[in-house]
C-alpha cells in the first residue's frame, strides 16, 4: 500500500496521578533523566543510511518542527519545562516546508537510536523502564534495546504497537517495559530508543529505571463491532454494539477481581446511556494481551442526533495502580440525519499496489425495521482525493459505483464470489458513473449526485447490503509524487463485519479488508423518495397543530382504532430526512417537535405502516 499523509488526530487527554515506585536509575533530580536543558550523557547514532544526519535531538519544546505534524502540540510530563529527546523524522525528511518531501537533511525512511549512558544493576533482581512519550506514527515501529556486553549483542522490546497508521499516543503517554530479562544483575547495562520507519516523531523523557510494580494493570486494546461509524437515525434499528479488550498484567503481584467496564455516553461526555462490566477472579503476572467481553449487546436505536462517546475502563482489585493512565481508552460513533459512513475523517490517502488500478469500497447496509410503504433514495456520494505534490485532481478520472450484494450471499460472506472485480457473480450493478475532477482540493470532501444506470433515483430496499465503490485507474508514472490517492482514515476496526471495508486489487480479486485497515472516505446520503402518498391511510391518522408553526414547537397526534406499528418520518422540500422514530402498538400518541433549528419554510411529516402511509405538509414562520 501507498499512501499519503495529512495532519495528525489529536488524541483526547486524559487526568492522571502515578502511585510511587522504587527508582534505581534517575529521577526528578538527575538531568540525564529529565533531558534538562540537553541529551546529557546520552549519545546518538544512526542505524541506517542517511549518511549520519538521522538523529535524536534534544528539543527546548518537546515539539516536532515537521510540515505535516506542526500542529501536533508538545509533550506533556513532569519535566517538559525543560525539554525533551526527539527522532523528528517528519522534519528530518522534510525540513518543515510544504511540498518538500524527501528533500530535508536525511531524507526518509530512518533509523537511529538514543542510548543511555551505563548503569549498574548488578544489585537489581527486577528492572522496569518506565518513561513519558508522545509519538505520532505514519510508517514507523519503536523499539527498546538492551545490551549488557558493551553493545555486542541487544535484546529488543517491541513498543507502540497499538498505535495504528495516521494515530498517536496521548501528549502524556507513560509507559512501563519490563526489560528484567535484559538488564538485572547486570554490572554494564546500557539501553536505547529505536525508531525506524518513516515519519512523524517519538518524543522522550523523564526516564527511570524502577522496581516492577506490584499493581500495574493496562487496558491494550479494546474493541467494539460496528457495522459503521455513522448511520442515519432511519437505519440503526437492527444495529447493535459488542464490546471486548485485551488486558495485560505489566505488575508483579497477582490482581483479584479486576473489572472490565463499558459505558456509552452520551453528546455532553457525562451522562452515562448503557453500562456492563465484567469481572476477572484472577489476572497472574505472566497474564499478557488476554481477551475479555461483556456480556449485554447495546442496540442504539433510540439515540437522537450527534456523536457519542464509549468509555473503557480496567480497574485491579489491588490499588492503588501505579499507572492509572493506561486504564482508561475512550472511542466514539455518529447517528446522523442522512448519511452514512465508515470514519470520522481525513486521515490520510492510500493506493492499493502501488501504481496499478484498483477499487476501494464500503457496504452500507438499510434494517429490517421499515414498513412496506417507506421509501427511501440514494441522494449523493460524499468522497475525497489527494495528489503527491506533481499532480492535480482535475482532469482526474473514477467510476463511482452502487451495488447491490444478492440475497445468497451468507452474512459471513464464505460464499462470495471473490473472482472478476466488479462482474463478480454475488453482486448486482445498479449505478456506475464516471466522475471527472475540476477545482477539487486535497483531502477536501466534495459531493457527487448519483443516479442509476438509466438516470433514474436509486430506490433503497430493506434488509438490503450495498456496495458503495471508487474505481481508480492505473497511473501512467513511477513517480509517487505524480499519483492519485483516495483520502481514508485509519481510526475504526471493521474486524467483526467481512467485507465492511473490502479493496479490489488490479486483477479484480477481492480482499476482505486493507491490510492495515483503512476505511476510505466514502459515504452515501440518503433521502424520502416521494411527497405523496401511494397507498394513502385515513385522513384521521394523523394531525398537526399549529400549522403554521410560530411558536418553535409543533405537535403529531398520530391515531389508529387499533394498536399498530408506526415509523414516523420528518423531512423536507428535497426528501432531506430530518427525523426518524418508529413506534410500536401506537392507538392514539402525540409527539411535540421543537422547531427551534428549523428554516422557515416547508416541511412533511409522513406516519408509514404496512397498510399504508399518511403525508401532511406544515409551514415553520420565523
Amino acid at each position: 500500500m501507498k499512501r499519503l499523509g495529512t495532519l495528525l488526530l489529536m488524541s483526547v487527554l486524559v487526568g492522571f496521578q502515578l502511585s510511587a515506585q522504587a527508582v534505581l536509575w534517575g529521577g526528578p533530580n538527575d538531568p540525564n533523566s529529565t533531558f534538562a536543558n540537553g541529551l546529557g550523557a546520552w549519545t546518538t547514532i544512526e542505524l541506517g543510511s542517511s549518511a549520519g544526519k538521522a538523529l535524536w535531538t534534544y528539543s527546548a519544546s518537546g515539539t516536532s518542527k515537521g510540515y505535516y505534524s506542526d500542529l501536533s502540540g508538545s509533550i506533556i510530563s513532569p519535566s517538559s519545562a525543560d525539554g525533551a529527546a526527539i527522532f523528528d523524522s517528519d522534519f528530518l525528511d522534510n525540513g518543515g516546508i510544504a511540498d518538500n518531501d524527501g528533500n530535508g537533511s536525511a531524507p526518509a525512511p530512518h533509523k537511529g537510536a538514543l542510548v543511555s549512558p551505563v548503569i549498574d544493576c548488578s544489585t537489581f533482581s527486577s528492572v522496569s523502564l518506565a518513561f513519558y512519550q508522545y509519538y505520532q506514527n505514519y510508517t514507523s515501529t519503536c523499539t527498546i534495546e538492551v545490551t549488557s556486553d558493551e553493545g555486542k549483542t541487544w535484546t529488543s522490546f517491541p513498543v507502540n504497537e497499538e498505535v495504528r497508521f495516521g494515530t498517536g499516543t496521548f501528549r502524556n503517554n507513560k509507559r512501563v517495559i519490563d526489560i528484567t530479562s535484559a538488564a538485572a544483575l547486570k554490572s554494564k547495562m546500557q539501553f536505547r530508543f529505536v525508531f525506524e520507519g518513516d515519519g512523524y516523531f517519538w518524543t522522550i523523557d523523564d526516564v527511570t529505571l524502577i522496581e516492577l510494580p506490584d499493581n500495574d494493570l493496562a487496558l491494550i486494546t479494546p474493541y467494539y463491532f460496528p457495522f459503521t461509524y455513522a448511520q442515519p437515525k432511519s437505519q440503526i434499528c437492527n444495529d447493535e454494539f459488542k464490546f471486548s479488550t485485551t488486558v495485560s498484567n505489566l505488575g508483579k503481584s497477582a490482581q483479584k477481581n479486576a473489572t472490565f467496564k463499558v459505558e456509552i455516553l452520551d453528546k455532553d461526555r457525562t451522562t452515562v446511556l448503557f453500562t456492563d462490566e465484567t469481572q476477572v477472579a484472577n489476572m497472574d503476572p505472566t497474564d499478557d494481551n488476554i481477551t475479555i467481553k461483556t456480556n449485554k449487546t447495546f442496540i442504539p436505536n433510540n439515540l437522537d442526533f450527534g456523536k457519542y462517546y464509549i468509555r473503557w475502563t480496567f480497574i485491579g482489585g489491588n490499588t492503588p495502580d501505579y499507572n492509572p493512565n493506561d486504564n482508561v481508552r475512550m472511542d466514539s460513533f455518529e447517528i446522523t440525519v442522512n448519511s452514512y459512513s465508515r470514519e470520522p475523517g481525513i486521515r490520510t490517502g492510500v493506493r492499493a499496489n502501488e501504481r496499478t488500478a484498483f477499487v476501494v469500497a464500503s457496504q452500507y447496509r438499510t434494517p429490517n425495521c421499515w414498513t412496506n410503504n417507506d421509501r427511501f433514495k440514494v441522494t449523493n456520494v460524499e468522497m475525497a482525493f489527494a495528489v503527491g505534490r506533481k499532480a492535480s485532481i482535475n482532469g482526474y478520472t473514477t467510476n463511482i459505483g452502487f451495488y447491490k450484494i444478492k440475497d445468497e450471499v451468507s452474512p459471513n460472506f464464505l460464499n462470495f464470489d471473490r473472482e472478476k472485480g466488479l462482474a463478480s457473480t454475488s453482486i448486482e450493478a445498479i449505478a456506475n458513473q464516471a466522475f471527472t475532477g475540476t477545482n477539487e482540493s486535497s483531502f477536501t470532501l466534495f459531493q457527487v449526485p448519483l443516479k442509476n444506470d438509466q438516470g433514474a433515483d436509486i430506490e433503497l430496499a430493506a434488509n438490503t447490503r450495498y456496495f458503495l465503490t471508487c474505481s481508480h485507474p492505473e497511473e501512467p508514472s513511477d513517480d509517487p509524487d505524480s499519483w492519485h490517492f483516495h483520502a481514508a482514515s485509519l481510526e475504526k476496526n471493521y474486524e467483526g463485519h467481512p467485507f465492511a471495508v473490502p479493496v479490489i486489487d488490479n486483477e479484480g480479486y477481492w480482499l476482505e479488508s486493507w491490510p492495515d485497515g483503512d476505511a476510505p472516505v466514502l459515504r452515501l446520503s440518503i433521502g424520502v423518495i416521494t411527497k405523496t402518498d401511494d397507498h394513502p391511510l385515513d385522513e384521521s391518522v394523523l394531525n398537526i397543530s399549529p400549522n403554521p408553526v410560530q411558536n418553535n414547537e409543533v405537535k403529531f397526534n398520530v391515531k389508529f382504532g387499533k394498536a399498530t406499528d408506526a415509523n414516523i418520518t420528518l423531512f423536507d422540500m428535497n426528501g432531506k430526512v430530518l427525523n426518524f422514530e418508529p413506534h410500536k402498538s401506537v392507538l392514539n400518541h402525540t409527539i411535540s417537535l421543537s422547531t427551534l433549528n428549523l428554516a422557515s419554510g416547508e416541511y412533511f411529516i409522513r406516519v408509514s405502516t404496512q397498510e399504508g402511509t399518511k403525508t401532511k405538509m406544515f409551514s415553520v414562520i420565523k
